[in-house]
């Protein structure tokens, strides 16, 4: 497997990016455009061996409803958008980087309570922060058997976060244009479990982290989406 390190070396120079949207166009462009989603293609890009969710959903499956939250916020004339790192742990999503997010509760009335309920447990940041723009295609994770239900949300200021050290190692923010640069998207060898490794597995490398597996299907759903954009 390559290093970190080697592969940030292979990657050329990116060309300056273009200017970002207006705070308020972007909210109103978003929530317009998530009415048209580009859906499972954007998925099988990120992993073209694996089996689109709405297939997979077909069989009687006793899955468990999952969801977590996409946020974006304004930085100068940039949006960001929010990750996690989460905690090694003996575990299947251990050390990977997400979106804030988790497991339906009983207590939640439906999939947005729980992704707002979780990103505040995880980060701190409460759900009357968070203009909720829409929701992205869902993602079904066949190693621990979650539907997830990706949210996308707006934060008017930068967060003020309160990190849950239980969960999450780090918190990554980066700019939503990082997504266009096609030099950000890699093929690499990942490690998951104990000793084992995924061949080959397209993923997006931001600020040194690789973001693979769901969290890589979802965000290529966003960044089809941005394309749409005169960024």
């Amino acid at each position: 497997m390559d290093s970190l390190w080697n592969l940030k070396k292979k990657l050329p120079n990116k060309k300056t990016m273009s200017p970002a949207l207006d705070p308020s166009e972007l909210y109103l462009r978003l929530k317009n455009e998530l009415l048209d989603l580009p859906g499972e293609d954007a998925h099988v890009e990120m992993f073209p061996l694996r089996a689109r969710t709405s297939d997979v959903l077909k069989s009687s499956l006793n899955y468990r409803p999952s969801a977590v939250m996409g946020l974006l916020y304004p930085v100068n004339d940039q949006h960001h958008i929010i990750l996690i790192e989460r905690q090694d742990y003996d575990g299947k999503h251990s050390g990977q980087m997400s979106f804030p997010g988790g497991k339906k509760e009983e207590s939640d009335s439906n999939e947005l309570d729980a992704a707002l309920r979780e990103t505040e447990e995880e980060i701190g940041i409460p759900g009357y922060e968070i203009d909720v723009i829409g929701k992205l295609t869902d993602v079904y994770i066949p190693v621990s058997n979650f539907l997830v239900h990706p949210f996308l949300g707006y934060l008017r200021s930068t967060p003020n976060y309160v990190i849950n050290e239980r969960e999450v190692k780090s918190i990554l923010s980066f700019d939503i244009r990082e997504l266009l640069i096609e030099q950000n998207k890699i093929v690499t060898d990942v490690l998951v479990g104990k000793g084992n490794t995924f061949k080959d597995v397209p993923a997006f490398f931001i600020q040194e982290k690789v973001i693979w597996g769901a969290t890589a299907l979802m965000l290529n759903e966003f960044k089809s989406i941005l394309k749409r954009f005169a960024f």
